[in-house]
């Protein structure tokens, strides 16, 4: 009877994962869907583009401030969730869909930011969800025997009930059973992706045939890459202290946002959105644009990033970041063309995004994605140099 018990619940955490795993399909799908309408299919059919692009920003802005001023300080980050699971053990996972649905008007709209982070976050919400869900089903076992199908499913599937959090209980499920649901959950995610034949989040961007004596570049270019992301930062910290004195209200915040994507629209579409849709023609930027013109983009791209974080259209960094340090990697090859490209791309990008990001390991190791495998172990070798040096700052070494 225990085993048959356990297994009611293996199959009620394999159903739970797969709903979380449909959550992130459909939001993905939502946002490609609305991106493509409002600027593509829209976009390229009325007569005055630049208006319609004035008009939509304005009208979204508008709903940005109003849902903001309604639901606070959404989406949140996974940052956010992570420090609050820290702390009190479990995350307000209540009104999660908010977050989603805030984080899915930004993305749609064209803001620089990329929807990692809301979506992880959300990920991270309801699989806490998910245990409170089956920590209530373990603990009412007795209970649920003698009710029918129906009700079962309504204890199993109900939102906002039929929940017992982490402090009220200490059994909760074991590592094994989690590992399993998160497993299915990813399955199940990349069988959506696989079965609508959606393109992959990562763009391999070619072929590289690298010799030894190329292995000179490595510290140059990673301590180029080091500086700039430093200086930058520094820069960064120094503007955005100056713009929080300002007594600026949220609809002048949400405005200004709004007139960013609008400028970056009309003179720099390419820019617009996270980079992960652009990430495909990243290698003809890199061929075809001059040197001056790639650091340019790179170093806008940044700062659009940077504009959309502080003035509320809030998401993700990581590929704006890892679009930007592409494109500066691209223009340093351009630089040294007597050296293998793809070698001199991923030494600029994977120490300008490390250093950016503050995380060694998951930046390096999203960057070493985009490139060869045999282009691997030079990545691991920056990300422990990155990593030492890291430490020797921190500690003061």
């Amino acid at each position: 009877m225990m085993k048959k018990q356990n297994v009611t619940i293996l199959l009620s955490g394999f159903c739970l994962s797969s709903l979380i795993a449909l959550v992130s399909f459909l939001f993905l799908m939502a946002e490609k869907f609305g991106s493509h309408l409002l600027w593509e299919s829209w976009g390229h059919s009325v007569p005055f583009p630049s208006l319609y692009k004035g008009f939509l920003l304005l009208v979204g802005g508008l709903l940005v401030f109003a849902l903001k001023k309604k639901w606070g300080s959404l989406p949140r980050s996974s940052h956010e969730l992570m420090e609050e699971l820290k702390e009190e053990q479990t995350v307000n996972y209540r009104h999660t869909w908010r977050s989603l649905v805030l984080a899915l008007i930004i993305l749609v709209l064209g803001a620089g930011v990329g929807p990692e982070s809301p979506l992880l976050g959300a990920v991270i919400a309801y699989s806490i969800w998910q245990a409170d869900k089956l920590r209530y089903l373990e603990a009412n076992r007795e209970q649920l025997k003698h009710l029918s199908l129906k009700d079962r499913l309504v204890r199993l599937l109900h939102p906002s009930q039929y929940l017992l959090t982490y402090p009220a209980s200490q059994k909760g499920t074991d590592k094994k059973k989690r590992l399993f649901f998160i497993v299915n959950g990813l399955i199940i995610f990349v069988l959506l992706m696989r079965m609508t034949e959606q393109p992959s989040f990562i763009t391999k961007l070619g072929d590289s045939q690298w010799q030894a004596a190329e292995l000179v570049l490595i510290l140059p270019l990673m301590f180029y890459g080091l500086l700039f992301g430093t200086i930058y930062r520094w820069l960064m910290k120094k503007i955005k202290g100056s713009l929080k004195k300002l007594p600026l209200p949220l609809i002048g915040k949400i405005l200004i946002g709004a007139a960013a994507i609008f400028g970056v629209a009309v003179f720099a579409p390419s820019l617009l959105f996270s980079g992960q849709h652009a990430m495909h023609s990243v290698v003809e930027m890199g061929l075809e644009l001059p040197v001056l013109v790639l650091f340019g983009l790179s170093l806008l791209k940044l700062i659009f990033l940077e504009v959309c974080l502080e003035t509320g259209w809030t998401g993700g960094d990581i590929f704006p970041i890892t679009f930007a340090s592409i494109l500066q990697g691209f223009a340093f090859a351009q630089l040294l063309p007597g050296y293998d490209p793809l070698l001199v791309v991923l030494v600029v990008s994977l120490s300008l995004a490390v250093t950016l990001l503050q995380k060694e390991w998951l930046a390096g190791i999203f960057i070493s994605l985009f490139f060869p495998v045999k282009l691997w172990p030079i990545a691991l070798i920056l990300i422990f140099i990155l990593r030492w040096l890291g430490t020797k700052v921190k500690t003061g070494v």
